[in-house]
């Protein structure tokens, strides 16, 4: 279990593994998220980093989606909601958000760096 206590979810094609980091926590998806809505899926696991990041004062989450074939603009959408909850946080306890992404997959190479922009400082695309 990761220090979060949050457990690993599979769902349809996506499998989505969060493991400790040393400073924080890595949220691994694989797979193809293609459900119609899938901020049922994402809303629910991102309130739940977020609370727990802020209430154990990590400084980091990497978001991993180097082997996410597929994720549609509901899930983007998901992602940037995530993001815009850092603008809302006091700066101490502020974290940083690294999204390791695949540059050999179009939808990641068009839309993550993007991200970057919603809460500048924030959010790096590597």
């Amino acid at each position: 279990m990761n220090k979060l206590s949050i457990e690993s979810i599979k769902q349809d094609k996506v499998t989505i593994d969060i493991q400790d980091i040393a400073d924080g926590v890595k949220i691994i998806v694989s797979g193809d998220i293609d459900m119609q809505d899938p901020s049922t899926l994402l809303d629910p696991l991102f309130d739940k980093v977020h609370n727990g990041v802020l209430s154990s004062g990590l400084k980091t989450v990497e978001l991993d989606v180097t082997n996410l074939t597929f994720l549609n603009s509901s899930g983007i959408k998901a992602i940037a909601k995530w993001i815009m909850k850092l603008a809302g946080t006091e700066a101490s306890k502020k974290y940083q958000i690294k999204i390791i992404q695949n540059k050999a997959i179009a939808w990641q190479a068009t839309s993550l760096q993007t991200l970057t922009f919603l809460v500048p400082g924030s959010v790096n695309v590597v």
